[in-house]
């Protein structure tokens, strides 16, 4: 398959050898590889994610339960079930169309995926986090921010790593919708392609890797200082 570098040859037969299958399958209308695999960065124990555009969601399928030289994440749904999953709208939930943009196309004889990809950078480009989820963030911090602030003060350094590392994930999601952008998963390869997409505020994607490559302490600190610009009012309901 063009486009693909297979870190061992037992990944290029297993691959091949998956999509003989889903090829053969009048069921499946689109294949699409993602993952380390796609973005060339895969190790020689990565397993292959691959995205099946099918006509149902059903999970009989053979090809999926097949025992296979290499561990295989099939993740099959239909053209609308993928649309469905571009654009987030609950706490948390990640967008699929980053998916859909990275990803190799292995297979599409009716442009299918052709036309999952047109949907998903549209539906990227049009996206606006609902308020509900930027009004979560905002309380989030106004609540917790404190409490970082407090832990840095104590000094502690078990309090400080375990606290620096716990609040990455939420101070990330916080900036991807300040932004109005899709959470992207927390595949790091993901991550790290989409980051220089956050231009607010200016140079985010940059503190945001110098908080990722810092120390603890420092790390800490630098996100009380980028937590301060999405906290609301503080709350004083209680909790330690």
């Amino acid at each position: 398959m063009e486009g693909v570098h297979y870190p061992t040859s037992l990944h290029r037969r297993v691959l091949g050898e998956v999509l003989a299958e889903l090829r053969g399958d009048p069921a499946v209308s689109g294949v699409l590889l993602g993952g380390s695999l796609a973005r060339g960065t895969a190790r020689t124990d990565s397993d292959l994610d691959v995205l099946v555009v099918a006509e149902a969601d059903a999970g009989e399928f053979r090809w999926r339960r097949r025992e296979r030289a290499l561990p295989v994440d099939f993740i099959v749904r239909s053209a609308p079930a993928w649309r469905t999953h571009f654009a987030p709208d609950r706490i948390g939930d990640e967008s699929w169309g980053y998916m859909f943009l990275d990803g190799v196309v292995l297979h599409d004889p009716g442009g299918i995926v052709a036309r999952l990809r047109a949907d998903a950078a549209e539906i990227h480009a049009g996206y606006h986090v609902p308020a509900k989820i930027k009004d979560h963030y905002a309380w989030l911090w106004g609540h917790v921010r404190p409490k970082m602030i407090a832990v840095l003060e104590r000094g502690d350094p078990v309090e400080i790593g375990w606290a620096a590392a716990a609040m990455t994930n939420d101070l990330v999601r916080t900036v991807w919708a300040a932004n109005d952008l899709p959470n992207p998963s927390l595949d790091i390869g993901t991550f790290q392609r989409h980051l220089d997409d956050l231009t607010v505020p200016e140079g985010v994607a940059d503190r945001l890797r110098l908080i990722l490559a810092s120390p603890p302490e420092r790390a800490l600190r630098l996100q009380i200082e980028l937590a301060a610009l999405f906290a609301g009012p503080r709350d004083v309901g209680g909790g330690s």
